[in-house]
């Protein structure tokens, strides 16, 4: 008949410094101890250490190892404590279901989102704090093994930064630790800080009809490919002289530069997928070095706009469609594919993104989205990705 494993929890505090771990195993070692489980934290020079120990095979008996610890901790200036636990309280490490939660913001911020996962039943595992040119994030490992319905925590997560105005992020462990390597951008009021479309509109003379089309695509409310038609019909007789003067003027929205230069130093592959005009995206793509463009065709005959859109229509569908493929064809996960939009349009191909980026987003995008952040702060993005302060130093002082 097999052993029954006698268990024990140590749990150590202190201040830290190197070679704790080292010195507390080694006597585990000595006895014959074995760790089940670990957990380690450190904050402002504070250990926080956890053991779990099997001793049904320690060569001595537990009051030995308890004595052997606590010699050795007296000397680092640790306190231990001690708790026997039986079979059945283990959780299975490997079972465990882990979310990473990353939020900016306020004690408000940490209350009002810890009160949703205690609700949700979600258990917080660690929490730690990341510095990035003095913008702090917290950054939660979540465990929802437990929660009922994680479509619904997601959601009220994502209402609640929305309703605070903190920028957030919600992705799968394994997702998260895996390297992002491809990254699509939607245009109009995310790459850019402007609706190309409207401007065009200002130009002909006939900005408020256009805008109203536009208002109910974005939400959702009218098929994109007829509004779309409908409003370009509208810009007939625009010259390109008109369209480059837009183009010289188009703003890119705040953060943009940077996130962009570093993830290019970083070997990401950028692109931008917009229900925009390539004669727009076009200029971007070159503009900023991206590798992937996709946008509608705009028709020109002798230097005017006709009114009409050459080819297909770039639509959600196909929006979500061209993510996939490029992704395919890269070689590269959708578990490792970066999606950033603001609008119904972008839904789908955010939807199936390894991290999918709601921009400044309007209302209800958040439902499709595991990450929310707000105007002109896009490069907050680096966080959600892990990407160091180091790295985005190296980055910028490389292109200077």
């Amino acid at each position: 008949m097999e052993d029954r494993k006698r268990l024990l929890m140590v749990t150590v505090s202190g201040p830290d410094r190197s070679g704790i771990t080292a010195t507390l195993t080694g006597v585990l070692i000595k006895h014959g101890a074995e760790v089940v489980d670990i957990e380690q934290a450190s904050l402002q020079n504070q250990l926080g250490l956890y053991f779990l120990l099997d001793l049904s095979r320690a060569e001595t008996g537990e009051d030995s190892v308890i004595k052997d610890l606590l010699f050795e901790a007296s000397k680092l200036q640790l306190t231990l404590n001690f708790r026997l636990f039986s079979e059945g309280e283990i959780r299975v490490v490997s079972a465990r279901n882990l979310f990473v939660l990353t939020h900016f913001g306020s004690t408000q911020g940490l209350y009002e989102f810890s009160k949703i996962l205690g609700e949700e039943r979600a258990n917080i595992e660690t929490i730690s704090t990341v510095t990035h040119h003095g913008e702090t994030s917290m950054e939660m490992i979540i465990n929802v093994n437990e929660a009922p319905n994680l479509g619904r925590l997601k959601e009220r997560i994502m209402l609640m930064s929305r309703n605070l105005g903190i920028d957030l992020a919600l992705q799968k462990m394994e997702a998260y630790r895996k390297n992002k390597r491809l990254i699509f951008f939607d245009m109009d009021s995310t790459l850019v800080d402007m609706e190309v479309i409207d401007e065009m509109a200002r130009r002909g003379g006939v900005y408020n009809e256009v805008s109203r089309i536009t208002e109910k695509a974005m939400r959702g409310e009218f098929d994109f490919e007829e509004s779309l038609r409908q409003r370009v019909a509208l810009l007939k007789g625009l010259t390109v002289d008109d369209l480059n003067e837009i183009k010289s003027h188009i703003p890119l929205s705040d953060g943009v530069e940077e996130l962009v230069t570093t993830l290019k130093w970083l070997g990401y592959k950028l692109g931008v997928v917009t229900g925009g005009f390539d004669f727009f995206a076009d200029h971007l793509k070159e503009q900023l070095g991206f590798h992937f463009c996709y946008s509608n065709r705009l028709e020109i005959k002798d230097g005017v706009l006709t009114g009409r859109v050459a080819g297909e229509i770039i639509d959600s569908a196909r929006k979500a469609r061209i993510v996939n493929q490029t992704a395919c064809n890269e070689k590269i996960l959708l578990d490792q594919t970066v999606v950033v939009g603001d609008g119904a349009n972008d839904a789908l191909m955010l939807g199936q993104a390894g991290l999918s980026i709601a921009y400044n987003a309007k209302k209800g995008l958040e439902r499709s989205a595991g990450a929310s952040i707000g105007k002109s702060r896009m490069k907050n993005i680096l966080h959600f990705l892990g990407i160091t302060e180091e790295d985005i130093t190296e980055a910028l002082s490389c292109r200077a």
